[in-house]
């Protein structure tokens, strides 16, 4: 019981301190002039790890994500290209759509193409304007016909 206390006060006292924060960039929008930005994108059911995002304009982006694991002679992984749209662009929570392919490999033959399309939320801090966290969901339908439903979430540092 004492644990769960002290965790709760240390919480709230987190939140307390980091709310002026979050509110002193209400008036600006904090995702403006974003273009290139490097992080990490997981995704389910297919992964993910190293992600590259490009904003061409305000909308319109396009993302890579790759991840690698093994050995010479035993290796899997996945790499990704998708197309981002957003659609919402408020002051700190952008809403958008995505919708790409991701391509499985590994040493013992091949796998199914995915084929996935989802929205997104992408949050934006004021104490920390080039960093962004985003939450995904949708669907995802495999080559050999297999609907799924997809679970995402990345966080990415513009520069």
């Amino acid at each position: 019981m004492r644990r769960s206390v002290v965790a709760l006060t240390i919480v709230l006292v987190v939140f307390s301190l980091a709310s002026p924060a979050f509110a002193q960039g209400q008036d600006e929008n904090l995702s403006d002039g974003r273009s290139f930005g490097i992080g990490m994108q997981v995704g389910l059911p297919v992964g993910g790890l190293v992600s590259a995002r490009y904003w061409f304009n305000p909308t319109v982006a396009v993302e890579g994500i790759i991840f690698a694991w093994g050995e010479a002679s035993d290796y899997f992984g996945i790499v990704s290209g998708r197309i981002l749209y957003k659609l919402s662009d408020t002051p700190t929570v952008d809403f958008y759509i995505a919708s790409g392919a991701t391509f499985p490999f590994s040493a013992y033959g091949h796998d199914p193409v995915l084929f996935s399309a989802a929205g997104g939320i992408e949050f934006n801090f004021a104490f920390a304007k080039n960093l962004a966290w985003n939450v995904e969901f949708g669907g995802t339908m495999s080559s050999t016909g297999n609907l799924m439903m997809a679970l995402g979430t990345g966080i990415h540092f513009y520069f």
